[in-house]
């Protein structure tokens, strides 16, 4: 595959996921994200604090190593089985090449490891156009330059180190996964919401009726 075509590919998903989030999330009131419906452990808002958590681990990894010195470039790029591996289990659960993974407690939302910690569901959301921004720059520069993107990086369960490549192939589809997670909750919760309405507005007529 082109250099050029793996970058593309890149860019397009984020753009995607930049779309969903703000048609999906961005206008909600604080209810409807911090809702937590039946048999679900986390809000929508969660989800996206949980997108964060991970991002707080790689991107400042991935701009020391965008910062490091001169870098060779190639215009071809070949993803090892492994990369595509990671890829697929990131990806959305309705995708059926994705798997259940047990979330690391330090990346789980703050409220779970804190009952007493709140969060501002604006700052969360400002923190994650942010760092879709910032992502979007890594991979417009570390897919070319073999020294780039095969550089090691720490991952999220020391101490394991993956290629910046891998952490790439990682974070994209895990926002993707995380944001449909999001849309199935706050789908749940205005479901629940509904039922809960209509049975409120329910009349039982009286034995005098």
């Amino acid at each position: 595959m082109k250099v050029t075509e793996f970058i593309d590919s890149r860019l397009e998903e984020l753009a995607l996921y930049k779309t969903q989030f703000e048609s999906s999330f961005y206008f909600l009131e604080d209810d409807e994200l911090f809702f937590i419906p039946t048999g679900e452990k986390w809000s929508a808002i969660e989800c996206i604090e949980h997108i964060n958590n991970l991002n707080e681990i790689y991107l400042p990894q991935l701009t020391e190593v965008c910062n490091k010195g001169r870098a060779s470039q190639e215009v071809l790029i070949q993803l090892s089985w492994w990369q595509k591996r990671l890829r697929n289990m990131m990806s959305p659960l309705e995708y059926t090449t994705a798997k259940k993974t047990r979330t690391r407690k330090k990346l789980q939302p703050r409220r779970i490891r804190n009952p007493q910690h709140k969060i501002s569901a604006q700052k969360v959301m400002e923190n994650f156009i942010s760092d879709l921004s910032h992502l979007e720059k890594l991979i417009r520069i570390i897919p070319s330059s073999p020294e780039l993107r095969n550089s090691k990086v720490m991952s999220a369960a020391p101490p394991i180190k993956f290629k910046s490549l891998t952490a790439l192939e990682i974070l994209v589809p895990h926002i993707g996964r995380h944001l449909y997670q999001a849309e199935r909750i706050l789908n749940g919760g205005n479901i629940q919401k509904k039922a809960k309405k209509e049975d409120e507005d329910l009349i039982i007529p009286s034995n005098d009726s």
